[in-house]
């Protein structure tokens, strides 16, 4: 247990060293601008985007998140190390969100609005002090 809580909180301490500054509002608009140029392996438009149902969303996200659970399947049974695996968790992961994304889309949802109400009602709810904000995160001190 020693070994994952050191290479959890390395994770997390990266992740606050690491942020990049994207937004869910940039990979909205990103999103939508290269759907229509998406091509099949043939070479055909494949779908503005638009004419996707949330359910065909719902299984492109839950395949890629499949790929990302298959890397994990491989690292638990000792095919590969976690640093070997990575990369690819990472290319799996960011499809998972590029995908999460257009289903929100597709269903009239503001993922990054609904993110930061969603963690912020946690943290209330959990009496936590760590809130996400439109600039970044705050922790509330009590007096």
């Amino acid at each position: 247990m020693g070994k994952m809580a050191d290479m959890n909180d390395a994770i997390f301490n990266q992740a606050e060293r690491d942020s990049r500054g994207l937004t869910f509002n940039a990979l909205r608009a990103a999103n939508g601008a290269r759907c229509p140029m998406f091509k099949n392996a043939k070479g055909e438009t494949q779908h503005s985007g638009r004419d996707w149902s949330p359910n065909d969303w719902a299984v492109a996200t839950g395949g890629e998140m499949g790929e990302a659970m298959n890397v994990l399947k491989k690292v638990r049974r000792g095919d590969m190390t976690m640093t070997e695996a990575r990369p690819k968790l990472a290319q799996e992961f960011a499809d998972v969100v590029i995908y999460l994304d257009m289903l929100a889309n597709g269903c009239g949802v503001d993922l990054g609005s609904a993110v930061m109400e969603t963690f912020n009602a946690k943290s209330r709810q959990l009496e936590l002090p760590l809130f996400i904000t439109e600039t970044g995160y705050v922790r509330e001190t009590r007096d």
